[in-house]
């Protein structure tokens, strides 16, 4: 396979360690379903391994593609590497894919015709999926996954950060910035919409991303309410970022809306999720708990905005 001039690249992301011997499977089953992908002729693969180093990698995993490039360094951040890894390649296109989301067989394909095809768009996300086997995994999936999921292929106002496809120009202009990566990843989205970038959904661009259960939900929900209020306080021109100036009270108001847009999203898209008309009630339900769990992060991002010295909230955002 030639490989000298890629025109895709696709940076998969470890950066959640290999606590057990079974959790390095989740990397060797994206790896080698990305070895399988339709069209894969001139796709060049970056492993960005962030794991800790006194969890090293196994020599098998890097092998299962041909010609990876591994992009590590101890002392760097997953958005440090991520940096690097963009610049590391010439490719005009680069595919952001966590290590533990397993891509369909024709997402590297779905991915280049979107881009193709829409040539005024900057960067587009794809459908993201949890095991179908439970009912609450397909719930959990809706109303974490498809908030940037218009129910076909069309703009979107969102990017994800385990599963998209950006021009590496775009990446280069809007780096990720100082912060942990699901917040930088953000933030660098909000960077290029507010740029005029245009946004896409691809829903062949399809993954079935890791899942653990409520514990796994929990500590995403912490992190999605302290980023709901943390993007506002770093970036005022983010929508709605007037309502912090309700302080406390802004966390009633957002549980309140985050609440009724996941029910929309429900009756929206929810069936792309495996959910059935008569398995709505139990997400509509699930939505106000879940919503609930988001409280504790919106404090959290509160009391930090509170004790920062003045300006350093604005100083804090890359440019």
């Amino acid at each position: 396979m030639d490989r000298t001039q890629p025109d895709i690249a696709v940076l998969v992301v470890s950066d959640y360690g290999g606590r057990t011997d079974g959790d390095w499977d989740y990397l060797r089953a994206t790896l080698g379903a990305l070895a399988r992908q339709a069209d894969a002729a001139k796709m060049e693969v970056l492993l960005v391994d962030s794991t800790p180093a006194d969890e090293p990698m196994p020599r098998d995993v890097p092998a299962l593609v041909p010609g990876l490039r591994v992009i590590a360094d101890p002392a760097a951040t997953t958005a440090e590497l991520l940096n690097a890894a963009a610049r590391a390649t010439s490719a005009p296109l680069i595919a952001v894919l966590d290590g533990d989301c397993v891509p369909a067989p024709r997402w590297l394909a779905a991915a280049r015709a979107t881009m193709d095809e829409h040539t005024d768009a900057v960067a587009a996300s794809g459908r993201t999926l949890y095991p179908m086997e439970r009912l609450t995994f397909r719930v959990l999936a809706t109303l974490s996954r498809s908030y940037l999921d218009p129910g076909h292929a069309g703009t979107t106002t969102f990017i994800s950060a385990n599963n998209a496809v950006f021009r590496r120009d775009v990446l280069l202009a809007h780096p990720l910035g100082p912060h942990r990566r699901p917040l930088a990843a953000r933030l660098q989205t909000e960077a290029i919409r507010l740029a005029g970038g245009t946004l896409r959904f691809a829903p062949e661009m399809e993954v079935v991303h890791r899942f653990e259960g409520w514990p796994m939900e929990r500590r995403i929900r912490r992190r999605v309410g302290y980023r709901a209020i943390r993007v506002r306080q770093l970036a005022p021109e983010a929508p709605y970022a007037w309502m912090l100036r309700l302080g406390p009270l802004v966390v009633p108001v957002v549980v309140a809306a985050r609440t009724i847009e996941s029910w929309m999203s429900c009756v929206r898209a929810g069936r792309h999720y495996g959910v059935r008309w008569f398995e709505q009630p139990v997400a509509l339900a699930t939505a106000v708990y879940v919503h609930l769990l988001e409280i504790g992060g919106m404090r959290e991002a509160l009391a930090e905005g509170r004790s920062a010295p003045p300006g350093a909230l604005s100083r804090s955002v890359a440019p």
